[in-house]
């Protein structure tokens, strides 16, 4: 056990634990990363020892999800016409024979969640900083998801 390796008890452990982490708090919530009431949250986490609670991040499944549609809104298709088009072909190559823009096609499928974003920081549930991270892993991912060549067994999972 890591305690015993210290030569310190587990409580002892478990005490320095949470001292380091409210000290990291406080160093987020200086620095302007997280807001307050956003650090009170944490450190009422950290003082009931419940920090592995349900996670409530955006993965990426529903963010590719969201894409989807929004692609198939920016395409003027259906989602039974998406299915029926995206084997063998990618959504940058739907956009470019219908004539549309590959990077009209990206902002699109991030305008949703770029929305979003927006919405959380006028809120105070997001700092800009943290928006801005998740906007450019985002970014990334539809890049990426644009550029992807669907298999034909990709339509038994997607929109249904």
């Amino acid at each position: 056990m890591a305690s015993e390796k210290r030569g310190v008890s587990v409580e002892q452990l478990a005490a320095d634990v949470r001292t380091r982490l409210r000290a990291r708090i406080e160093a987020a919530q200086a620095a302007g990363r997280i807001s307050p009431e956003r650090a009170a949250k944490l450190r009422e986490r950290v003082t009931e020892a419940s920090l592995c609670g349900p996670r409530k991040h955006v993965r990426a499944p529903f963010a590719a999800r969201g894409m989807v549609r929004a692609a198939a809104a920016f395409l003027g298709l259906g989602r039974a016409e998406l299915r029926a088009q995206l084997p063998g072909n990618s959504l940058a190559g739907l956009a470019e024979k219908q004539g549309k823009s590959v990077a009209a096609l990206k902002a699109a499928m991030v305008e949703p969640a770029k929305q979003r974003l927006t919405k959380a920081v006028a809120s105070g549930k997001l700092t800009q900083a943290r928006a801005d991270r998740a906007l450019a892993k985002l970014e990334r991912l539809a890049d990426r998801f644009a550029n992807k060549v669907f298999a034909s067994r990709w339509r038994e999972h997607c929109c249904s």
